[in-house]
């Protein structure tokens, strides 16, 4: 019993050792913390006329690449100021924790309240981890209210990508203060100079202001345009099959990667589908060594170097294609960029040299 009654109390001695070092462990120490866009501060005040910034934070996240971000805000009591004047329409300002080599959207639309912004790193830029700002936003309040500023999407990938499983955490703004109307009425007060001088006559030439009515409205009209715009030289059409990458596609054909996202209309050109028709535009472009994806077509440039063109059917490999035509099966995978000699698909299109 004795003998019992020793182990017990040194398993209650360690049990009790092990309570007094947690109670010292820094609180969260050992819990993963999950990927989170926030808005920064959760809560603003600002007067009525005057500005204020909040920030679109991405917090815990790893191996970010790219994102976008879709916000809403009530157009009623809050404006966002310009922060790209020489720019057409509204925008936001990219944040530091991504570089923003390419600018996909960054769109807002004061009427109806509503932000869009999305923005991608490019090669040799590494993905990031950690936290920090993805965007900020100033907004200017216009009348007294409180305006929640809300996600209404929000994507985020990595550089393979991959998207990026997380949360959102909206925010508001408070606005408080009259509108400063009395400005107004200062102008009357140098009407009466006029009604002392028995000149009416000269009354016809505010007839010309409603020409001046014509001029504010072009300020509402630019709409805002992406950084990059669709070429009218297109190569030829490409769908996506499983595994492949927006770099691998350019690779194949020598193009940009980020001209046949913006050719495309893609916001994110991380993340593509299996089964889009791409259009691929002629913007030449050098990438690092990488993965090649086949290529499905041959542009004019290539038709002097093809002696046929032949589609590919179930049961075909590079082998009997080469056997085929008499043509080396190396020749013809350097001649459609394909680097791995038992991965071609039915229906592809190879140039035979």
């Amino acid at each position: 019993m004795k003998k019992q009654f020793t182990i017990s109390g040194g398993r209650w001695i360690g049990l009790a050792l092990m309570v007094i070092a947690l109670c010292f462990l820094p609180i969260g120490q050992g819990l993963a913390q999950s990927t989170t866009a926030i808005i920064s501060p959760s809560s603003r005040e600002v007067d009525v006329g005057a500005t204020t910034t909040v920030d679109i934070r991405i917090q815990n996240v790893t191996g970010l690449y790219g994102g976008e971000v879709h916000l809403t805000f009530d157009p009623a009591v809050l404006e966002v100021v310009d922060a790209d004047t020489g720019a057409g329409g509204v925008q936001i300002q990219p944040g530091t924790f991504l570089q923003a080599d390419f600018v996909a959207q960054n769109v807002v639309d004061q009427a109806a309240g509503k932000i869009d912004f999305a923005i991608s790193q490019r090669p040799p830029n590494e993905a990031v981890s950690g936290s920090g700002v993805f965007a900020t936003v100033t907004f200017q309040g216009k009348a007294s209210g409180t305006s929640a500023i809300s996600f209404v999407n929000t994507i985020l990938s990595t550089q393979g990508a991959e998207a990026i499983s997380h949360s959102t955490q909206n925010g508001s703004v408070v606005v408080s203060g009259v509108t400063a109307t009395p400005t107004e009425t200062l102008v009357p007060t140098d009407t009466p100079t006029p009604t002392d001088e028995p000149a009416p006559t000269d009354t016809p030439t505010p007839t010309d202001a409603p020409a001046a009515t014509d001029t504010p409205t072009p300020t509402n009209t630019p709409t805002p345009k992406p950084t990059a715009t669709p070429s009218g030289n297109i190569l030829g059409n490409h769908t996506v099959r499983s595994g492949e990458t927006l770099y691998c596609i350019a690779r194949a054909y020598g193009v940009d990667p980020y001209a046949i996202a913006a050719q495309n209309g893609i916001l994110n050109p991380n993340l593509i589908h299996p089964g889009q028709v791409l259009k691929i535009p002629n913007k030449p472009y050098t990438l690092p060594a990488g993965r090649t994806c086949p290529r499905q077509f041959n542009g004019d440039d290539d038709d002097k170097d093809c002696r046929w063109y032949h589609t590919v059917v179930a049961g075909e490999n590079l082998y009997r294609i080469g056997l085929k035509y008499s043509v080396s099966m190396y020749t013809i995978a350097g001649a459609n960029g394909i680097t791995n000699m038992n991965l071609i698909y039915v229906g592809d299109v190879l140039c035979i040299p």
